[in-house]
């Protein structure tokens, strides 16, 4: 009897756990946490209300990496650039991705990002770190964001009809690189239509 009550009590706890963090359905991909990759904190934050709408892929424009310990290098380089040169209150994406395969936490699953006026508010910003204009991701990044994106419907992150969009679809730029741009093109969730701009009241970023 004690046992089961004992089994009972520990399942109403892990229950308990998941409502509050959303994050029950498990990943099938690694996901480095802002402790573990050395993340400063942020300066000020905004709760996102998800699930959205939108996932809006990036590249960084920045060094690329293929080992963790150079991904972590960069992430925290780039944590210093957008926060000590752009003003920026953190890590402007919610989710960075390197070559080697792992996905990095930014500002995480549920805060407001800083990768895009307006779209904020509606959609998650996912980076791939590097330079994608004249070749795309490896398949190791490539597959980490396909994983990213189903663990993100099945946490209730993302709608499970969300639209998928490249940066320049909603802004003037050659974001997310023209090589990754034609991958993402071809994605079951990518939105050959006219993005909609948001109407909501544009938040801080």
């Amino acid at each position: 009897m004690q046992i089961a009550q004992c089994q009972g009590r520990m399942f109403v706890i892990f229950l308990f756990l998941c409502i509050q963090t959303a994050l029950c359905a498990v990943c099938n991909v690694t996901i480095i946490s802002r402790d573990d990759w050395g993340a400063r904190a942020p300066n000020d934050h905004d709760h996102l209300h998800t699930p959205v709408t939108v996932a809006l892929i990036h590249h960084t424009d920045r060094d690329h990496c293929t080992t963790k310990a150079a991904c972590i290098q960069e992430l925290q380089d780039m944590q210093n650039f957008h926060m000590n040169n752009q003003s920026h209150s953190d890590i402007m994406y919610n989710f960075m991705i390197g070559e080697d395969g792992n996905v990095y936490e930014g500002r995480g699953w549920s805060t407001v990002g800083g990768h895009m006026p307006y779209w904020n508010i509606v959609s998650l910003g996912i980076a791939v770190m590097g330079n994608f204009q004249r070749g795309p991701p490896n398949s190791a990044a490539l597959g980490a964001l396909q994983e990213l994106l189903v663990c993100l419907v099945e946490n209730h992150k993302l709608t499970p009809d969300y639209k998928l969009y490249g940066h320049r679809d909603v802004g003037h730029t050659n974001c997310p690189g023209n090589s990754f741009y034609d991958v993402i093109k071809t994605w079951s969730h990518y939105d050959t239509g006219k993005p909609v701009l948001p109407t909501k009241t544009p938040t801080r970023f």
